[in-house]
């Protein structure tokens, strides 16, 4: 006869744990899932993705963040295997949270293969997570935070500069005081631009 404390450290048990609203209760189970059920969790994690609840969604997105750069690769063929843009924006947030979880300055290729696909997309809401995702990149995003400040798109242009406002670097202020003597820079991009 199986005790109680195998029969709750079973997937189906510890998986209920994960869907609970506790938040105690949930990261308890996200920490046991990822030790005990490491691939199979992730696989079903990426899967969540897909799904029209977003509380499933959200917690999902914590949760692969648990992964760091262990889940990276397969967050990256999910984005190009799809053509969802709340797919593409939950793997995009995903990326963010193990960037964050992990304090990583850097990532690969392979991530750095879908920021470029993600800075040309028009949903505005893949714009803004790939713009959070290079502000966290230190030098790997600020080449492409400052090129995609002059782009034509206001909302790629006016979120970048944001960011850009952010970071107190040399290189990033002549860059701004460039962009504000600039005269074929959008007057709304420029007006928001303010020396420091």
């Amino acid at each position: 006869m199986e005790d109680s404390s195998t029969r709750r450290n079973s997937y189906q048990d510890l998986y209920q744990d994960f869907l609970h609203p506790n938040p105690n209760i949930n990261n308890k189970a996200v920490s046991k899932l990822k030790y005990e059920f490491p691939s199979q969790f992730m696989r079903m994690l990426l899967n969540n993705l897909n799904n029209d609840d977003i509380v499933l969604r959200r917690k999902s997105i914590l949760a692969l963040g648990e992964y760091g750069e262990e889940s990276f690769k397969d967050i990256v063929q999910l984005y190009l295997n799809t053509n969802n843009s709340i797919v593409k924006v939950s793997c995009l947030k995903s990326i963010i949270k193990g960037v964050v979880n992990y304090d990583l300055k850097n990532v690969s290729e392979e991530v750095m293969s879908i920021v470029k696909l993600a800075i040309n997309e028009d949903y505005p809401e893949i714009i803004l997570s790939v713009i959070s995702l290079l502000k966290l990149l230190g030098l790997q995003g600020r080449s492409i935070l400052m090129k995609m400040s002059k782009d034509k798109d206001l909302l790629k242009a006016k979120a970048s500069v944001s960011v850009l406002m952010e970071i107190n670097e040399p290189l990033v202020d002549i860059h701004l005081k460039e962009l504000l003597n600039d005269e074929s820079i959008d007057p709304m991009i420029r007006d928001s631009i303010f020396y420091r």
